[in-house]
């Protein structure tokens, strides 16, 4: 492939993000429409464009996990149609049709990356695609946020939420603390990797404003890069696993040996949760009744039903409410595709965790215990889930290289580590 591909490449990654972030920007009429619409035009166009118009490559790129994941799609959208046809709704089924188009979208944009850095670089390709790929996502949210915050400030836009969290140009401290978080984690991706470290002021800088401004957001943002940070700089440089397991766990148990010594009731459960423990409860309880456990709903199904049967019962952030979130990924994966799509979710990460290096697994890992209290693993169109499923895809794939004449079979494109 040529430098201008690749520049394609960088330029349709950067359009999908742009669209990703205007989907959440209210204060400009429009905007958030057209991002909305934007996003999933663009993929869909991405994906035939490819299919139709790219050439295959001497390069043989297969994907780990490709059963397992194909059956958590599958899963997905089928038991999606099945709830379409028995309670005759349809609210969700464009969400849950239009669910694996995100997934093809970063599957062709990974394979693509791979295979026009795969002549010059190598064995090296893989570190070489998750720097091309971190650099355009750091690019696109620096070019962003420059934008749309000098805009909010024109328009004399109230960045701050009632309860004085700072919800930045989206007007929303939870969707802005995971833009803050997705670009912390791009910038110190780019300084502490051990392939190519940047030492710039530049991304310092970044560093510095991301780290600060989530600071003034949610609390789950700063769980959640404060985990990768304890991660990267602690746990991962432990020899032994098992200590690092129980220093791991240590403030897990220390948390709940607290909340049993103080012996919380459900309402100061709920309080510290910000009414997350109430909805987990709902939530729980309607699957029993649906019997939904083994087989799912398909994607926010069961949040209608449980928002429907709980309004009106004194809840002040229900009766708010026009649609429902679970606040954990894991229960909607297991609502969505009962325990048969949350066993395939872990199985995909379990076998692809050895090929992360240090750094991949801090952000993953951070990552995956923030989304325990967020649902951004099943809205792959989300800043966090981009970076995500992007780094997920990039240490997945196989290469088979058939070089005049000798296929050389297949291999993994290893990363080149210093630690």
């Amino acid at each position: 492939m040529s430098k201008l591909e690749l520049r394609l490449l960088n330029g349709s990654l950067f359009i999908f993000l742009t669209f990703v972030i205007m989907n959440l920007v209210k204060f400009i009429g429009g905007v958030s429409a057209i991002g909305s619409v934007g996003k999933l035009g663009f993929s869909v166009s991405f994906i035939i464009f490819v299919l139709v118009a790219v050439n295959r490559s001497k390069f043989k790129i297969k994907l780990l996990n490709k059963v397992e994941s194909l059956l958590i799609l599958i899963c997905l959208v089928l038991f999606a149609v099945i709830f379409v046809y028995l309670n005759r709704s349809r609210i969700n089924l464009l969400p849950n049709l239009a669910f694996p188009i995100y997934f093809i979208f970063y599957y062709l944009i990974v394979k693509l990356f791979i295979r026009a850095n795969l002549l010059e670089s190598g064995k090296a390709a893989l570190e070489v695609v998750k720097l091309n790929i971190i650099y355009v996502i750091r690019f696109t949210l620096y070019i962003n946020f420059f934008v749309w915050f000098s805009l909010a400030l024109i328009f004399n836009v109230n960045m701050f939420e009632i309860d004085g969290g700072f919800g930045g140009f989206f007007q929303d401290e939870i969707h802005f603390g995971l833009y803050m978080v997705t670009g912390f984690f791009v910038s110190f991706y780019m300084r502490f990797n051990s392939f190519y470290s940047d030492k710039s002021y530049f991304n310092l800088l970044l560093m510095i404003v991301y780290g600060s401004l989530l600071l003034y957001t949610s609390r789950n943002a700063l769980l959640i890069v404060l985990v990768a940070l304890v991660y990267f700089f602690v746990i991962s440089r432990i020899k032994n696993w098992i200590y690092g397991i129980i220093l791991l766990l240590t403030p897990v148990v220390l948390a709940g040996l607290n909340i049993f010594l103080q012996g919380l009731t459900f309402q100061r459960i709920n309080e510290i949760t910000s009414g997350r423990f109430q909805i987990w409860t709902y939530a729980i309880e309607k699957m029993n009744e649906t019997n939904s456990w083994i087989l799912g709903n398909g994607l926010f199904n069961l949040n209608d039903i449980v928002l429907k049967a709980n309004v009106g019962k004194g809840s002040m952030y229900l009766d708010s409410l026009r649609s429902l979130s679970f606040h954990s990924s894991y229960l909607e994966i297991l609502a969505a595709g009962g325990v048969i799509a949350v066993f395939l979710f872990f199985v995909v990460i379990i076998k692809i965790w050895k090929e992360f290096s240090s750094i991949d697994r801090s952000i993953m890992f951070g990552i995956l215990i923030g989304a325990s209290f967020e649902s951004y693993l099943v809205q792959p169109f989300m800043l966090i889930s981009s970076l995500f499923y992007l780094i997920l895809l990039i240490n997945s794939f196989k290469v088979r290289i058939v070089y005049k004449g000798d296929d050389l079979g297949y291999g993994f494109l290893k990363p080149i580590h210093s630690n």
